[in-house]
């Protein structure tokens, strides 16, 4: 007779929609499987698994869908270490689970937080303040530390750059600013504006004298 340490009880089978269903586990969320899976592990409200087969469930059947799922979603664009465990997340795995298939990306170069923060601010430092840019990288789970050195790469590859500027005039003539007819309250309203979109004031006020 087993232990009972070595077995767990499914105490509920949840439909789940598109031929799945949530198997609960001694009365806690456990995973998703299949109408199919379920029916050759025979997996039934009120029945026990044991480890072994728990196990299997995990290694066998859930890690491998865990990770094709990440594969087929970076088949359409770039995704950081954040977004992938959400979209694993939305999907019901298990946290053990995601871990696994986050960390199988990472070990074959598929997922790396840090190159992911240097290509998206080579693709908008021209055209989002950097300001903007690292509020957009933290969402998506990017450390500080490894914006900063982002950064760093782009100040290094474009030493003379001086596209924060000239971004900041480009939006203010598609705003129809004119700083010859501007008042003061004019002024402060778009530099409040420039302000919230991350840029800093010594540019925003550079830019201003510039289109003066």
């Amino acid at each position: 007779m087993k232990n009972l340490t070595e077995v767990t009880e499914v105490t509920a089978l949840i439909p789940a929609g598109k031929g799945r269903s949530e198997v609960w586990l001694d009365g806690g969320f456990g995973f998703v499987l299949y109408r199919a899976e379920l029916s050759r592990l025979d997996i039934h409200s009120g029945c026990t698994i044991d480890n072994d087969t728990l196990e299997r469930i995990y290694t066998d059947v859930l890690n491998p869908r865990a990770l094709n799922r990440l594969l087929y979603l970076l088949g359409s664009r770039d995704m950081t270490e954040k977004e992938l465990d959400e979209k694993l997340k939305k999907g019901k795995y298990p946290e053990r689970v995601r871990e696994y298939a986050i960390s199988k990306l990472k070990e074959y170069g598929y997922v790396d937080d840090e190159s992911y923060a240097i290509r998206y601010a080579e693709c908008y430092h021209s055209r989002k303040s950097m300001g903007q840019i690292r509020q957009e990288l933290l969402k998506r789970g990017i450390s500080r530390e490894q914006i900063a050195r982002a950064f760093t790469g782009i100040e290094e590859a474009y030493p003379d750059d001086d596209s924060e500027r000239q971004l900041i005039k480009s939006i203010l003539l598609k705003r129809h600013y004119d700083a010859a007819s501007a008042d003061r309250k004019e002024k402060q309203k778009q530099y409040a504006y420039l302000c919230r979109k991350g840029f800093k004031s010594e540019d925003i006020s550079a830019a201003m004298f510039d289109l003066t």
